[in-house]
């Protein structure tokens, strides 16, 4: 009796520990985060802003190459006329947890571009990282 009790308790603990660990079954989530951007700049007074967010640091330079407004109000922000205040940019994040909620994987955006227009018209940019959301929430820029 001894025997099969601890059989059952090793075969118990096995599926537990399968379960969490080779999980069949995932938590899939999909969100964002607000970031609060704080824009100054050295080169004179700022017009208008926009700050728009990118997953991949090959976008974001071309639109910073380009000084490109963004296109769609996703994942972007505009303040025109600027003044002053920090601007809030929705943040996308994503991820997998196990069942018992280990992160198995985990994605944010990690680039912003920062676009100023001063008031001649002429557009300055920047390009800057997104920290971790776990780390802060805010970021500083300054233009040029």
């Amino acid at each position: 009796m001894r025997r099969v009790t601890l059989i059952i308790a090793l075969l118990v603990v096995a599926s537990v520990l399968a379960w969490e660990f080779i999980p069949i079954q995932v938590i899939i989530w999909d969100g964002g985060f607000d970031l609060t951007v704080n824009v100054s700049s050295t080169a004179g007074p700022l017009r208008s802003v926009s700050c728009q967010a990118f997953s991949g640091r090959e976008e974001a330079e071309y639109v910073l190459e380009h000084l490109a407004p963004p296109e769609s109000p996703l994942r972007s922000t505009v303040a025109d006329p600027f003044n002053g205040q920090p601007l809030m940019v929705n943040i996308p994040l994503s991820g997998r947890d196990s069942p018992w909620g280990r992160e198995l994987r985990r994605f944010q955006f990690r680039h912003l571009v920062v676009i100023g227009q001063l008031k001649d018209r002429s557009p300055i940019g920047k390009l800057v990282e997104i920290p971790d959301c776990r780390v802060s929430r805010e970021v500083s820029v300054t233009l040029p």
